[in-house]
């Protein structure tokens, strides 16, 4: 908006120097965001140089949200960085429409050299006011970049035994790696979705399995529930599976199991507390115990795992609240064609 005020000072017939000039300008505050990056990591963010870097909007409503992209320092304190936010967008709308509703015409300016004049100081004066006063006292450590939980050693492509699918679905292709649910659409947070978790057995379909257990700990606002009937029995819903040559779990004496057990258990997923609209991924730790028939010591299959989610209608509140203030100037600009057209 101050680089299209800056451009009507030179408009005639054409809205080809605001246009301009605006995109010149935003250009200008994009180029200063990684400049005071350096200059803060250098420690000559508070110098007078360094306040240059605060004519920029986004420099100033990243310290004053307080965080950082590369560097480990923010300011103490954000006060006078919002008192001048404010400042500089109230300005700027009142001289946006103090220009373009008094000064600018239809076709040529409707000014005087006057009130030329006061409009350079105001533009002048919105570019001044935070390199005066904004906070640039980079003396606080930078609070971490996400609040996303740490998942050491995962890899989503990896070979695992789990598996998440919609009720009835079929096993994914790409079976199976650490993102349980990767190649699926993501969970909605904060909701309930049911789903079957798939638990690729060691074992040939030739031996029974009983004595099943399951146990699920979501982590980091992650809620997994099993269906209780499906622990009921003992024995979990199992499908006989036929894998590709060495392809298949591993079974205790190194094989590959050619042809085995897929056990099939209902589950509840809930998770909550989302840092993102989407790529959202919970952490996991999954354990299911069980004995083959011929077996009297029970075996274990764990791994750590994750579930990937997403707020379900973020995408959409954010483009319609990015729509509101764009409507809203381009009903002004119908109301002004009409009352001069």
């Amino acid at each position: 908006m101050i680089g299209t005020l800056v451009g009507v000072l030179f408009i005639g017939r054409s809205i080809a120097a605001p246009a301009a000039t605006g995109m010149g300008v935003l250009l200008a505050y994009a180029a200063l965001v990684p400049l005071q990056e350096l200059m803060v990591a250098r420690g000559n963010g508070a110098t007078h140089i360094g306040a240059l870097a605060l004519l920029s909007p986004p420099v100033l409503l990243k310290n004053a949200l307080g965080f950082t992209l590369v560097t480990g320092t923010i300011p103490a304190t954000a006060s006078l960085t919002w008192i001048t936010i404010v400042l500089m967008i109230a300005g700027a709308f009142v001289v946006a429409a103090w220009t373009f509703l008094r000064l600018q015409g239809v076709e040529t300016w409707e000014t005087t050299r006057r009130q030329a004049w006061a409009l350079t100081v105001a533009i002048g004066a919105l570019c001044v006011i935070p390199v005066l006063f904004a906070d640039r006292n980079y003396e606080v450590a930078a609070p971490p970049r996400t609040t996303a939980p740490a998942i050491p050693a995962m890899f989503a492509r990896g070979n695992g035994s789990f598996a998440l699918t919609d009720p009835g679905a079929p096993m994914p292709v790409r079976c199976c790696g650490t993102i349980l649910n990767r190649d699926a659409t993501p969970i909605g947070t904060d909701q309930d979705t049911r789903q079957d978790l798939l638990i690729l057995l060691p074992v040939e379909t030739s031996r029974a399995v009983t004595d099943f257990s399951l146990r699920l700990d979501g982590q980091s606002g992650l809620t997994v529930v099993v269906d209780p009937a499906a622990l009921a029995s003992k024995t979990p819903p199992l499908e006989e599976h036929t894998y590709d040559n060495d392809v298949g779990p591993l079974a205790p004496d190194g094989h590959h199991v050619k042809t085995g057990w897929i056990a099939r258990v209902p589950v509840t997923v809930h998770p909550t507390s989302p840092w993102d609209i989407g790529g959202d991924r919970y952490p996991l730790n999954v354990t299911a115990t069980y004995t083959p028939a011929g077996e009297t010591a029970p075996r274990t299959v764990a791994a750590r795992a994750a579930v990937n989610a997403q707020v379900p209608a973020g995408m959409y509140e954010m483009a319609a609240g990015g729509a509101i203030l764009p409507m809203f100037c381009f009903g002004a600009a119908i109301v002004r064609w009409r009352r001069t057209r």
